[in-house]
């Protein structure tokens, strides 16, 4: 991991690809190097991969709560994450795990992709490898202007989604200094990202990479492609894709092996090292990351929820303090290593088995024909791993598809908290999240307009046609 690393930082500085001018969504061509082969663009594409940059998205819901301790908490970690968990548009700027980062980020990835699939095709080389380069550049393409629209517009809505205001869909490098963005709507970001997608799907061929993990493979297209149409709510197609990955992968992981060997001797860092490495079969894919959950000190803690697991439940385990004296429980997910820049880093996976298991119970029961059973099997699957002793879920128990559906979000968020994922399913079922900000609630209740988070300040001022999110 070390190497790649260290390969995916070299890259990143051989296209130049961190903006000089105040715009995010445009690079000055300029800075760019000359490439020639086809290996140049998959070293530049190699290195383009995003990282969880949607992790800060955790803030907003329920896993966390905010506990004045004092002698304890750290001022200036405080400082940077509570404007976030209070759902603020002013939160500190200029810090890694931020809107204003993830905005910043998944738009120079674009621009790399972008780079590639404009130059790719002059360049000297094999066919075939440039082939599998584009398709892995069309993926990042796609999965970035995903999470963007996402997080930064309304969650579509067919009958809405040709007038809801989306993100600039940049299929291009920009060629003008000086252009200015404006928003597509919300349908058109999709149906390019679509487009994108299939693309992908068609030209990858995973012969050419050597740590499969860290690139698009078949298994992680489709897995992207479960969560699209979920997104969507085009259940028929969601569960087909679901079904492609577990064709190719259905593996779940063996949390209690790790457990066992590691967590519950005390070995705490071996076991959130091993958490996200891809010797786990469930993996998709993953990338090196940076993230703020490993960071102690920092005021939100998930005491109250680790409560909310069922006692048989290992999952609801993995929790320690960071001070004997203090309850301030975290997830060991996330190994933190502290590299010379001081920021925390670990891999996460972006994609593994179970979230595409999730996606496939709840397009089960929401498409035309529902399968409530076929639902409650794959909750079953997942908890037979994870419950000690297990009891299976009783369909009975279950009787409306609100109920159930209530179920599979409850253990989607029980197997995937702090992996970036609630955020999305509350801002998609419109779940009312409820802070305490250390002397009173502070309510999102549904509809509320903070559940789209607003462009960066930064980028209205750079460019006068981008709309800003109602507030």
């Amino acid at each position: 991991m070390k190497q790649t690393k260290h390969i995916i930082i070299l890259l990143s500085t051989l296209v130049a690809v961190l903006t000089g001018c105040e715009k995010y969504l445009a690079v000055n061509p300029d800075n760019r190097v000359r490439l020639s082969t086809v290996e140049d663009y998959q070293a530049v594409i190699t290195g383009a991969y995003p990282q969880a940059y949607h992790l800060f998205t955790e803030l907003y819901t329920e896993n966390v709560r905010y506990y004045h301790y004092p002698d304890y908490n750290h001022a200036n970690i405080t400082s940077w994450l509570r404007p976030l968990y209070l759902w603020s548009d002013n939160y500190i700027l200029n810090n890694a795990i931020t809107p204003e980062a993830a905005w910043r980020k998944y738009y120079n990835n674009i621009y790399e992709a972008n780079v590639v699939l404009e130059g790719v095709d002059q360049a000297s080389g094999d066919d075939a490898l440039r082939r599998s380069v584009k398709g892995e550049a069309y993926m990042n393409r796609a999965y970035c202007h995903f999470m963007l629209v996402n997080i930064f517009a309304k969650h579509y809505h067919s009958a809405t989604a040709a007038t809801d205001l989306g993100i600039p869909y940049v299929a291009e490098t920009e060629k003008e200094p000086g252009r200015s963005y404006k928003r597509d709507n919300v349908q058109f970001v999709y149906d390019h990202i679509e487009a994108d997608a299939k693309k992908g799907l068609e030209l990858i061929n995973e012969g050419f990479m050597k740590a499969p993990k860290f690139h698009w493979s078949r298994a992680s297209i489709h897995a992207f492609l479960s969560r699209f149409y979920l997104f969507k709510g085009d259940w028929e197609q969601s569960l087909f894709h679901s079904e492609e990955v577990f064709k190719l992968n259905n593996s779940i992981r063996d949390l209690f092996s790790d457990y066992d060997q590691y967590f519950a001797v005390g070995d705490y860092t071996t076991f959130a090292r091993r958490y996200f490495e891809t010797h786990n079969t469930n993996i998709l894919l993953v990338n090196y990351t940076l993230e703020w959950n490993s960071y102690f000190r920092g005021s939100l803690y998930a005491n109250a929820f680790r409560e909310t697991f069922h006692p048989n439940d290992v999952r609801g385990k993995i929790y320690t303090r960071w001070n004997n004296q203090t309850p301030n429980y975290m997830a060991r997910k996330f190994r933190g290593q502290l590299p010379s820049d001081g920021q925390s880093y670990s891999d996460v996976a972006l994609f593994v088995v179970e979230e595409v298991m999730y996606n496939a119970a709840e397009a089960a029961v929401r498409k035309e024909n529902p399968d409530f059973q076929y639902a409650i099997d794959l909750l079953n699957q997942i908890l037979q791993r994870r419950w000690r002793p297990y009891v299976a879920l009783d369909l009975a128990d279950y009787p409306t598809e609100q109920a159930l559906l209530d179920k599979i979000l409850d253990e989607k968020n029980w197997e995937l908290c702090y992996e970036g994922h609630r955020w999305f399913d509350v801002k998609r079922y419109d779940i009312p999240v409820t802070h305490w900000d250390g002397t009173r609630e502070i309510h999102l209740p549904p509809g509320d307009p903070r559940r789209v988070v607003q462009i960066p300040f930064a980028e209205l001022d750079a460019n006068p046609e981008m709309e800003p999110n109602p507030r």
